[in-house]
Protein backbone atom coordinates (compact mmCIF):
# COMPACT_ATOMS: atom_id res chain seq x y z
CA UNK A 1 0.00 0.00 0.00
CA UNK A 2 1.55 3.37 -0.70
CA UNK A 3 2.37 6.09 1.97
CA UNK A 4 -0.59 8.57 1.51
CA UNK A 5 -1.20 11.21 4.70
CA UNK A 6 -4.90 10.94 5.83
CA UNK A 7 -7.43 13.46 4.64
CA UNK A 8 -8.20 15.87 7.60
CA UNK A 9 -11.35 14.22 9.99
CA UNK A 10 -13.23 17.60 10.59
CA UNK A 11 -12.83 17.53 6.16
CA UNK A 12 -14.70 14.84 6.07
CA UNK A 13 -18.69 13.89 5.62
CA UNK A 14 -20.14 10.86 6.48
CA UNK A 15 -23.62 9.35 4.30
CA UNK A 16 -24.93 6.55 4.77
CA UNK A 17 -27.06 6.39 1.75
CA UNK A 18 -26.50 6.68 -1.70
CA UNK A 19 -26.14 10.69 -2.82
CA UNK A 20 -27.95 9.99 -6.00
CA UNK A 21 -31.23 8.28 -5.20
CA UNK A 22 -30.83 8.15 -1.44
CA UNK A 23 -31.15 4.73 -0.81
CA UNK A 24 -29.42 3.29 2.46
CA UNK A 25 -29.45 -0.42 0.46
CA UNK A 26 -25.64 -0.62 -0.21
CA UNK A 27 -22.57 -3.06 -0.23
CA UNK A 28 -19.13 -2.03 0.07
CA UNK A 29 -17.12 -2.90 -2.63
CA UNK A 30 -13.71 -1.47 -2.41
CA UNK A 31 -11.36 -0.06 0.33
CA UNK A 32 -8.00 1.76 0.88
CA UNK A 33 -8.52 3.26 -2.85
CA UNK A 34 -6.01 6.54 -2.91
CA UNK A 35 -5.45 9.35 -5.81
CA UNK A 36 -3.06 7.49 -8.32
CA UNK A 37 -2.67 10.98 -10.18
CA UNK A 38 -2.15 13.52 -8.29
CA UNK A 39 -1.70 12.37 -4.89
CA UNK A 40 -4.34 14.46 -3.07
CA UNK A 41 -4.52 12.68 0.68
CA UNK A 42 -6.60 9.78 1.91
CA UNK A 43 -7.47 6.79 1.70
CA UNK A 44 -11.01 5.69 0.13
CA UNK A 45 -13.73 3.74 0.32
CA UNK A 46 -16.65 2.89 -2.30
CA UNK A 47 -19.82 1.99 -2.05
CA UNK A 48 -22.60 0.22 -4.47
CA UNK A 49 -25.75 1.15 -4.40
CA UNK A 50 -27.92 -1.30 -4.67
CA UNK A 51 -31.04 0.46 -5.63
CA UNK A 52 -29.76 2.62 -8.38
CA UNK A 53 -26.51 0.81 -9.24
CA UNK A 54 -24.35 3.58 -9.02
CA UNK A 55 -21.14 4.07 -7.06
CA UNK A 56 -19.94 6.85 -4.54
CA UNK A 57 -17.08 7.54 -2.07
CA UNK A 58 -18.56 6.96 1.89
CA UNK A 59 -16.96 8.78 3.89
CA UNK A 60 -15.99 11.57 1.26
CA UNK A 61 -14.27 15.46 1.58
CA UNK A 62 -16.93 18.09 2.29
CA UNK A 63 -17.80 21.06 0.05
CA UNK A 64 -15.81 23.12 2.17
CA UNK A 65 -12.56 20.97 1.62
CA UNK A 66 -13.06 19.53 -2.01
CA UNK A 67 -10.60 22.24 -3.14
CA UNK A 68 -7.36 19.77 -1.88
CA UNK A 69 -8.33 17.22 -4.15
CA UNK A 70 -7.28 19.42 -6.97
CA UNK A 71 -4.25 20.96 -5.69
CA UNK A 72 -1.91 19.26 -8.30
CA UNK A 73 -4.92 18.68 -11.21
CA UNK A 74 -3.66 19.18 -14.31
CA UNK A 75 -5.75 18.36 -16.92
CA UNK A 76 -6.80 21.89 -18.04
CA UNK A 77 -4.15 22.77 -20.05
CA UNK A 78 -3.94 24.23 -23.77
CA UNK A 79 -4.20 21.40 -25.91
CA UNK A 80 -0.97 21.44 -27.64
CA UNK A 81 -0.78 18.71 -30.49
CA UNK A 82 2.42 16.86 -30.61
CA UNK A 83 4.62 17.62 -33.14
CA UNK A 84 4.59 14.60 -35.19
CA UNK A 85 5.20 14.97 -39.59
CA UNK A 86 2.38 15.60 -40.96
CA UNK A 87 2.47 11.99 -43.12
CA UNK A 88 0.25 11.41 -46.28
CA UNK A 89 -2.14 9.17 -44.26
CA UNK A 90 -2.59 11.48 -41.55
CA UNK A 91 -3.18 14.13 -43.57
CA UNK A 92 -6.02 12.22 -45.35
CA UNK A 93 -7.44 11.02 -42.10
CA UNK A 94 -7.29 14.54 -40.43
CA UNK A 95 -8.99 15.89 -44.14
CA UNK A 96 -11.68 13.12 -43.81
CA UNK A 97 -13.08 13.70 -40.44
CA UNK A 98 -12.76 17.53 -40.58
CA UNK A 99 -14.69 17.00 -43.66
CA UNK A 100 -17.82 15.67 -41.93
CA UNK A 101 -17.55 17.69 -38.69
CA UNK A 102 -17.90 20.62 -41.51
CA UNK A 103 -20.65 19.33 -43.06
CA UNK A 104 -23.05 17.64 -40.64
CA UNK A 105 -21.88 20.14 -37.57
CA UNK A 106 -21.11 23.53 -39.15
CA UNK A 107 -18.09 23.51 -38.65
CA UNK A 108 -15.06 25.65 -40.47
CA UNK A 109 -11.96 22.92 -39.68
CA UNK A 110 -8.99 22.91 -42.12
CA UNK A 111 -7.45 20.60 -43.69
CA UNK A 112 -11.14 19.57 -45.17
CA UNK A 113 -11.64 17.48 -48.24
CA UNK A 114 -15.64 17.92 -49.56
CA UNK A 115 -16.27 14.21 -49.51
CA UNK A 116 -15.04 13.28 -46.38
CA UNK A 117 -19.19 13.21 -44.48
CA UNK A 118 -19.91 10.14 -47.05
CA UNK A 119 -16.47 8.65 -46.56
CA UNK A 120 -17.00 8.81 -42.90
CA UNK A 121 -20.82 6.73 -43.20
CA UNK A 122 -18.96 4.56 -44.99
CA UNK A 123 -16.50 3.11 -42.11
CA UNK A 124 -17.31 1.21 -38.80
CA UNK A 125 -19.66 3.32 -36.99
CA UNK A 126 -17.43 3.14 -33.75
CA UNK A 127 -15.19 5.72 -35.81
CA UNK A 128 -18.01 8.25 -37.04
CA UNK A 129 -20.08 7.76 -33.70
CA UNK A 130 -16.58 9.26 -31.67
CA UNK A 131 -16.87 12.18 -34.02
CA UNK A 132 -20.38 13.15 -33.04
CA UNK A 133 -19.60 13.06 -29.47
CA UNK A 134 -16.95 15.27 -30.25
CA UNK A 135 -19.56 17.26 -31.84
CA UNK A 136 -21.74 16.91 -28.54
CA UNK A 137 -24.43 15.96 -31.03
CA UNK A 138 -25.53 19.37 -31.30
CA UNK A 139 -27.71 20.70 -34.49
CA UNK A 140 -26.41 22.86 -36.18
CA UNK A 141 -28.27 26.54 -34.42
CA UNK A 142 -30.40 28.50 -35.21
CA UNK A 143 -31.31 32.53 -35.37
CA UNK A 144 -32.53 32.89 -32.03
CA UNK A 145 -32.14 29.54 -30.69
CA UNK A 146 -28.26 29.84 -30.75
CA UNK A 147 -27.58 30.33 -27.13
CA UNK A 148 -25.01 27.29 -25.07
CA UNK A 149 -23.95 26.88 -22.12
CA UNK A 150 -20.96 23.77 -21.02
CA UNK A 151 -20.50 23.43 -17.69
CA UNK A 152 -17.09 22.69 -16.61
CA UNK A 153 -15.49 23.88 -19.96
CA UNK A 154 -11.59 23.66 -18.76
CA UNK A 155 -9.80 25.86 -21.12
CA UNK A 156 -12.56 26.02 -23.70
CA UNK A 157 -11.42 23.89 -26.30
CA UNK A 158 -15.05 22.69 -26.96
CA UNK A 159 -16.89 26.31 -26.72
CA UNK A 160 -14.11 27.25 -29.39
CA UNK A 161 -15.55 24.40 -31.85
CA UNK A 162 -19.29 25.65 -30.86
CA UNK A 163 -18.36 29.35 -31.76
CA UNK A 164 -17.08 28.69 -34.82
CA UNK A 165 -20.34 26.28 -36.02
CA UNK A 166 -22.57 29.38 -34.85
CA UNK A 167 -23.19 29.19 -31.33
CA UNK A 168 -23.54 31.79 -28.68
CA UNK A 169 -20.86 30.11 -25.89
CA UNK A 170 -20.60 31.07 -22.39
CA UNK A 171 -19.11 28.69 -20.19
CA UNK A 172 -18.51 27.72 -16.22
CA UNK A 173 -15.52 26.21 -14.33
CA UNK A 174 -14.49 26.67 -10.83
CA UNK A 175 -10.84 26.34 -11.98
CA UNK A 176 -9.48 29.59 -12.30
CA UNK A 177 -6.24 28.37 -13.88
CA UNK A 178 -8.77 26.72 -16.62
CA UNK A 179 -10.96 29.72 -17.04
CA UNK A 180 -8.03 32.13 -17.24
CA UNK A 181 -6.73 30.36 -20.44
CA UNK A 182 -10.26 30.15 -21.96
CA UNK A 183 -10.38 33.86 -21.15
CA UNK A 184 -7.41 34.90 -22.77
CA UNK A 185 -8.75 32.54 -26.04
CA UNK A 186 -11.56 35.46 -26.18
CA UNK A 187 -14.16 33.66 -24.37
CA UNK A 188 -16.53 34.63 -22.38
CA UNK A 189 -16.27 32.13 -18.76
CA UNK A 190 -17.61 32.26 -15.53
CA UNK A 191 -15.18 31.17 -12.81
CA UNK A 192 -17.72 29.36 -10.12
CA UNK A 193 -19.08 26.57 -8.86
CA UNK A 194 -22.46 25.61 -9.97
CA UNK A 195 -24.11 26.84 -7.09
CA UNK A 196 -22.82 30.60 -7.37
CA UNK A 197 -23.23 30.70 -11.12
CA UNK A 198 -25.12 33.71 -11.88
CA UNK A 199 -27.53 31.93 -14.46
CA UNK A 200 -30.83 33.31 -14.63
CA UNK A 201 -33.86 30.27 -15.33
CA UNK A 202 -34.97 29.61 -19.34
CA UNK A 203 -30.83 31.30 -20.46
CA UNK A 204 -29.78 28.73 -23.10
CA UNK A 205 -31.01 26.83 -25.66
CA UNK A 206 -28.30 23.84 -24.95
CA UNK A 207 -26.13 23.15 -22.19
CA UNK A 208 -23.34 20.49 -22.45
CA UNK A 209 -21.24 19.17 -19.52
CA UNK A 210 -18.57 16.43 -19.94
CA UNK A 211 -17.00 14.78 -17.08
CA UNK A 212 -18.33 16.84 -14.70
CA UNK A 213 -21.53 15.51 -12.64
CA UNK A 214 -18.86 12.53 -11.44
CA UNK A 215 -17.39 15.37 -9.10
CA UNK A 216 -20.43 16.80 -7.43
CA UNK A 217 -21.58 16.53 -4.25
CA UNK A 218 -25.20 16.44 -5.45
CA UNK A 219 -25.82 15.42 -8.57
CA UNK A 220 -29.48 15.42 -8.49
CA UNK A 221 -29.30 18.90 -7.43
CA UNK A 222 -26.77 19.32 -10.09
CA UNK A 223 -29.15 18.37 -13.21
CA UNK A 224 -32.41 20.74 -11.50
CA UNK A 225 -30.21 23.20 -11.75
CA UNK A 226 -29.11 22.77 -15.31
CA UNK A 227 -32.93 22.33 -16.23
CA UNK A 228 -33.44 25.70 -14.52
CA UNK A 229 -30.88 27.24 -16.83
CA UNK A 230 -32.49 25.34 -20.24
CA UNK A 231 -35.11 27.30 -22.42
CA UNK A 232 -37.80 25.24 -23.04
CA UNK A 233 -37.25 22.90 -26.41
CA UNK A 234 -33.37 23.00 -25.15
CA UNK A 235 -31.47 19.97 -24.75
CA UNK A 236 -29.06 19.19 -21.80
CA UNK A 237 -26.12 16.65 -23.09
CA UNK A 238 -24.01 15.18 -20.17
CA UNK A 239 -21.31 12.16 -20.47
CA UNK A 240 -19.84 10.62 -17.04
CA UNK A 241 -18.31 7.55 -16.37
CA UNK A 242 -20.41 4.28 -16.63
CA UNK A 243 -20.70 2.30 -13.00
CA UNK A 244 -22.02 -0.68 -14.95
CA UNK A 245 -19.37 -0.87 -17.80
CA UNK A 246 -17.49 -4.15 -18.42
CA UNK A 247 -14.20 -2.20 -17.96
CA UNK A 248 -15.29 -1.60 -14.26
CA UNK A 249 -16.20 -4.93 -13.14
CA UNK A 250 -12.82 -6.51 -14.99
CA UNK A 251 -10.78 -4.53 -13.59
CA UNK A 252 -12.05 -3.53 -10.49
CA UNK A 253 -9.48 -1.08 -8.47
CA UNK A 254 -7.67 -0.54 -11.56
CA UNK A 255 -10.36 1.34 -13.82
CA UNK A 256 -9.05 4.21 -14.91
CA UNK A 257 -12.46 5.88 -14.15
CA UNK A 258 -12.51 5.24 -10.53
CA UNK A 259 -9.96 8.58 -9.96
CA UNK A 260 -10.54 9.20 -6.19
CA UNK A 261 -11.42 11.34 -4.36
CA UNK A 262 -11.73 13.61 -7.15
CA UNK A 263 -14.88 11.12 -8.48
CA UNK A 264 -17.19 11.48 -5.60
CA UNK A 265 -19.83 9.81 -7.63
CA UNK A 266 -20.02 7.20 -10.12
CA UNK A 267 -23.33 6.54 -12.03
CA UNK A 268 -25.04 3.97 -13.92
CA UNK A 269 -27.11 4.05 -16.79
CA UNK A 270 -30.21 3.88 -14.90
CA UNK A 271 -29.64 6.77 -12.45
CA UNK A 272 -27.96 9.02 -14.99
CA UNK A 273 -31.77 8.63 -17.08
CA UNK A 274 -33.86 8.38 -13.84
CA UNK A 275 -32.15 11.86 -12.98
CA UNK A 276 -33.53 13.33 -16.14
CA UNK A 277 -37.01 12.25 -15.83
CA UNK A 278 -37.59 13.14 -12.19
CA UNK A 279 -36.61 16.52 -13.97
CA UNK A 280 -38.87 16.17 -16.55
CA UNK A 281 -36.43 15.71 -19.32
CA UNK A 282 -36.87 12.82 -22.19
CA UNK A 283 -33.95 11.19 -22.02
CA UNK A 284 -32.37 9.60 -25.24
CA UNK A 285 -28.89 7.45 -24.69
CA UNK A 286 -26.41 7.73 -27.79
CA UNK A 287 -22.70 5.60 -28.15
CA UNK A 288 -19.66 7.19 -27.35
CA UNK A 289 -18.03 5.72 -30.20
CA UNK A 290 -14.20 4.50 -30.59
CA UNK A 291 -12.69 5.15 -26.83
CA UNK A 292 -13.21 1.39 -24.81
CA UNK A 293 -9.20 1.18 -26.85
CA UNK A 294 -7.91 3.92 -24.65
CA UNK A 295 -9.81 3.21 -21.49
CA UNK A 296 -8.32 -0.39 -21.70
CA UNK A 297 -5.14 0.61 -22.31
CA UNK A 298 -5.06 3.14 -19.08
CA UNK A 299 -6.58 0.30 -16.98
CA UNK A 300 -3.88 -2.09 -17.92
CA UNK A 301 -0.83 0.84 -17.22
CA UNK A 302 -2.27 1.22 -13.48
CA UNK A 303 -2.71 -2.65 -13.02
CA UNK A 304 1.16 -3.00 -13.73
CA UNK A 305 2.47 -0.15 -11.42
CA UNK A 306 1.52 3.26 -13.18
CA UNK A 307 1.31 5.64 -10.19
CA UNK A 308 0.59 9.08 -11.69
CA UNK A 309 -0.77 10.58 -14.40
CA UNK A 310 2.15 11.25 -16.41
CA UNK A 311 2.63 7.46 -15.70
CA UNK A 312 -0.55 6.52 -17.24
CA UNK A 313 0.15 8.75 -20.77
CA UNK A 314 3.39 7.24 -21.06
CA UNK A 315 2.83 3.34 -20.50
CA UNK A 316 -0.74 3.18 -22.39
CA UNK A 317 1.13 3.50 -25.70
CA UNK A 318 2.86 -0.06 -24.51
CA UNK A 319 -0.52 -1.71 -23.28
CA UNK A 320 -2.19 -1.37 -26.07
CA UNK A 321 -3.80 -4.55 -27.13
CA UNK A 322 -5.54 -4.29 -30.35
CA UNK A 323 -7.75 -7.58 -30.44
CA UNK A 324 -8.97 -7.48 -26.53
CA UNK A 325 -9.27 -3.62 -27.30
CA UNK A 326 -11.73 -4.37 -30.83
CA UNK A 327 -13.51 -6.86 -28.31
CA UNK A 328 -14.24 -4.33 -25.91
CA UNK A 329 -15.34 -1.79 -28.24
CA UNK A 330 -17.90 -4.25 -29.62
CA UNK A 331 -19.25 -5.14 -26.52
CA UNK A 332 -19.58 -0.99 -26.08
CA UNK A 333 -21.63 -0.60 -29.66
CA UNK A 334 -23.91 -3.59 -29.31
CA UNK A 335 -24.43 -2.89 -25.22
CA UNK A 336 -23.99 0.74 -24.76
CA UNK A 337 -25.22 0.28 -21.39
CA UNK A 338 -21.76 -1.54 -20.28
CA UNK A 339 -19.66 0.58 -22.35
CA UNK A 340 -17.34 2.60 -20.35
CA UNK A 341 -18.98 6.34 -20.42
CA UNK A 342 -22.42 7.16 -20.35
CA UNK A 343 -23.89 9.86 -23.01
CA UNK A 344 -27.41 11.05 -22.37
CA UNK A 345 -29.30 13.87 -23.68
CA UNK A 346 -32.23 15.32 -22.30
CA UNK A 347 -34.76 17.37 -24.18
CA UNK A 348 -37.30 19.89 -22.08
CA UNK A 349 -40.89 20.18 -23.48
CA UNK A 350 -41.64 23.28 -25.27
Amino acid sequence: MANVPPWPENELEYLGHCPVCGSPQRKKLLEALYDRFFNAPGYWTLYYCEECKSGYLDPRPTPEAIGKAYARYSTHDVDNPPNCPQTYLRRLRMSTRNGYLNRRYGYKAEPAVPWGCAVMFLLPPPLRLEWDWYARHLPRPEPGRNRLLDVGCGNGEFLLRAQQAGWEVEGLDFDPKAVALARQRGLRVWCAEYRQAPFSEATFDAITSSQVIEHVHNPSDFVARLFSWLKPGGTIWINTPNFSSLGRRVFDKDWKPLHPPQHLVLLSFEALCQLYKNNGLRARVHRRGFHETHVLAQSLALRHGAQTYEEILALKRKFKRPILGAAFETVAWLWPRMASDIVVIGHKES
